[in-house]
């Protein structure tokens, strides 16, 4: 389909991707196949997302300082 995005890039890419086919499949006349191709992207760009996600908690967690033990 034109104007799709592979399931890479950043948050923001796949955010705006995301946007347009919401607008996409609001509109009344778009047929049935190529409103199930748009939810097929949908879903890999949400997934994709999702590990972005997954990945700036996990780096946001390797740089906090660890913590140790109080001494009693």
């Amino acid at each position: 389909m034109a104007g799709s995005v592979e399931p890479a890039g950043s948050y923001e890419e796949l955010k705006a991707r995301l946007d347009q086919i919401v607008e996409a499949v609001s509109a009344n006349d778009l047929p049935l196949d190529d409103a199930l191709d748009l939810y097929e992207e949908a879903v890999k760009l949400g997934m994709r997302a999702s590990e972005l996600i997954e990945q700036d908690a996990r780096l946001d967690q390797s740089k906090e300082p660890e913590h140790e033990p109080a001494d009693s």
